[in-house]
């Protein structure tokens, strides 16, 4: 059964009553750039994050660019709050990160409290989206010694006490959720806010359903749901509708239940909330099944993998989009200094050949002065031409890996791309010959599509943040045999499906000091490749051991077609985005680069074994964990 956590929003603008996005675009027409277009633009900017947080960025960016430019550091603190909650949405957390460090020490510098609570709430948001918990309660705490300080926005308090309420909960001290939460539902009271209100009870609603309270639980939240009736429009009514339809579900209510939902998904397509929508589908298809209408609950299931794979497409390919954005931005910016540089550089020499001319003129004796300087003025130049060589040089290369990155795009998602096509006249076909276990094998297909497609997408997404220097490097003490469970977990049934064996090889005192994430990327890709190329009836071995002091090797081994020794040695190279390989393990190595890389980063090497015909067995050493590391991991 599905439970709806809430988060707490921001309930209004950072600039307080703010207009609409049409009346703010017609504003600027006519607004002069002054300090007035800086507060438009981040209305603007602020308005859009959430719902089209893509087309925030340009309000955002012109805004921060003008506010630079006027010196207008007031607007420029709030610019810099609204463009991090954009690359928050999009999941660019360091670069959030970033922007709110230089509006916190914007805060400092103007001495504004609300800026200050505004800006540990924002880290502290983006640790708390990651679960860092530790992390997101030491801002949130930072923020909470400013929140009671003159000139603190109401608003400013209720984001900070919802957030600090969701987390404690979120870390099982349910009495301090349930303080801060009440703490933000009397503030949003006194000050006449209902939506706030509404969204408070619905959080502590929220609260006694995860507690099994559930008379408690529907009190709340027909109290929040009748808090909005009045309110048309307000996103989180939706979310309102379907915990209540939760709670009636859990109490054998049905009837009301499936009225509420559809009341919350006919709300969510209006105001194009697609989260809700996909919610609402989840739950219909939960209320059919308790029914037993099971061909109804099949097909609200349907819909609901449908519009999840969409949602999680459309996320990642605006993540990209940002970064690309991002890089695009940075690269202008070199290519402008460099212009710049050179024209200082050329009106320097200009100025040191007219200084010649006018010693030439003066008299012979200037001529060997003139000389020496002519020779170190061709010198200069030689040295601009090197550098521009190298710049273009450079540029070249960063043109060759964009368009190597688009390659690989196209040459791993036409598979994926061409299925879901074929999927359809599949699905003519089988409706034509009423073929009913034909339409059932159909999902299968999508989903093993798109979960090559997620595959893709995430190895992108990595490499990307990789080669920004930004992925952040956790080490800790990691158990190498849990690490081989999760990774056989994970390819449990892609393992059923080929007909495959997957033996585990790992003895409990192995324990690698690496970062998580990372290793388990590695492991996912190099697992991922021995299954793809393994043909049925095959078997594929993750051991591990102890090959020299301080080092523990991880071995993934295949019974594949194996590779001929010049492929072998394609992969051996370093080159970033080589072009995609041809023989009988054929493909764009961008998930084996990725793990080369990860490698690399913690202080590890990867090293390829194969013999055509035999199968094919990859070496990943890697530092292991020191008895006082682990002890106090432990």
């Amino acid at each position: 059964m599905r439970c709806f956590l809430l988060v707490a929003l921001l309930l209004s603008s950072l600039w307080g009553r703010a207009a609409t996005v049409p009346e703010l675009r017609q504003q600027l027409q006519t607004q002069p750039a002054d300090t007035g277009r800086v507060r438009r633009l981040n209305e603007l900017c602020y308005l859009l994050h959430d719902n089209h947080p893509t087309k925030a960025l340009r309000y955002g960016e012109q805004a921060i660019t003008l506010a630079r430019k006027l010196s207008d550091r007031p607007g420029l603190m709030r610019g810099l709050l609204a463009l991090a909650s954009c690359y928050a949405n999009l999941a660019d957390g360091p670069h959030a990160l970033e922007l709110q460090q230089e509006a916190l020490l914007l805060a400092r510098q103007l001495r504004s409290n609300d800026g200050l609570v505004r800006s540990f709430t924002g880290i502290g948001s983006v640790y708390h989206e990651r679960n860092d918990t530790a992390a997101a309660l030491l801002n949130y705490r930072r923020g909470l010694q400013y929140a009671y300080e003159p000139a603190v926005k109401v608003s400013s308090q209720l984001i900070l006490f919802g957030n600090l309420g969701n987390l404690y909960f979120t870390m099982r001290y349910r009495s301090r959720g349930m303080l801060f939460t009440r703490r933000a539902l009397a503030l949003a009271r006194d000050n006449g806010d209902r939506a706030g209100e509404s969204l408070y009870l619905a959080n502590l609603g929220t609260y006694y359903l995860q507690m099994k309270r559930l008379n408690t639980a529907e009190g709340l939240l027909r109290k929040a749901v009748s808090l909005l009736e009045p309110l048309p429009g307000q996103r989180f009514e939706a979310g309102h509708l379907e915990l209540l339809a939760t709670v009636l579900l859990l109490n054998n209510e049905l009837e009301e239940a499936e009225e509420l939902t559809r009341q919350a998904l006919s709300l969510a397509r209006s105001l194009d909330y697609q989260e809700r929508v996909l919610d609402a589908y989840s739950l219909l298809a939960d209320i059919s099944a308790a029914r037993r209408e099971y061909d109804q609950a099949y097909e609200w299931q349907l819909r609901f993998r449908s519009l999840n794979d969409s949602l999680n497409s459309r996320s990642r390919l605006q993540t990209l989009m940002a970064l690309q954005t991002r890089y695009e931005t940075a690269d202008k910016e070199r290519i402008i200094q460099q212009l710049t540089d050179r024209e200082n550089v050329m009106q320097q020499r200009n100025r040191a050949q007219v200084a010649a001319i006018l010693a030439l003129l003066l008299g012979l004796g200037g001529v060997g002065l003139l000389y020496t300087k002519l020779r170190r003025s061709r010198a200069a130049v030689a040295a601009n031409n090197k550098a521009l060589e190298q710049t273009s040089a450079e540029l070249r290369q960063v043109a060759a890996s964009k368009d190597r990155l688009y390659a690989i795009v196209a040459h791993d998602l036409r598979g994926p791309v061409t299925s879901f096509a074929s999927v359809t006249e599949l699905i003519d076909f089988y409706l034509r010959q009423g073929d009913e276990a034909g339409l059932r094998r159909l999902p299968e297909l999508v989903r093993q599509s798109a979960q090559q497609l997620n595959h893709l997408l995430d190895n992108l997404l990595n490499w990307a943040v990789s080669q920004t220097g930004e992925l952040a490097f956790r080490p800790r003490a990691l158990a190498v045999a849990e690490l081989f469970e999760d990774t056989h977990r994970l390819y449990a049934n892609a393992l059923e499906a080929k007909q495959l064996t997957m033996h585990l090889d790992a003895g409990p005192e192995l324990l690698l000091w690496a970062d998580s994430h990372m290793t388990q990327t590695i492991l996912r890709n190099l697992v991922g490749n021995a299954l793809k190329f393994t043909p049925s009836g095959g078997k594929v071995w993750l051991a591990a051991q102890e090959t020299s002091p301080g080092r523990i090797t991880l071995r993934v081994e295949d019974t594949g077609s194996g590779m001929v020794p010049e492929q072998v040695v394609a992969l051996h190279r370093s080159e970033a985005l080589a072009q995609p390989l041809q023989g009988p393990r054929s493909g764009t190595g961008l998930g084996l680069l990725l793990c080369r890389a990860f490698a690399s980063r913690q202080a590890g090497s990867l090293r390829i074994e194969s013999i055509l015909g035999q199968g094919t067995t990859v070496y990943v050493t890697l530092p292991a964990a020191l008895p006082e590391a682990s002890a106090q991991e432990g």
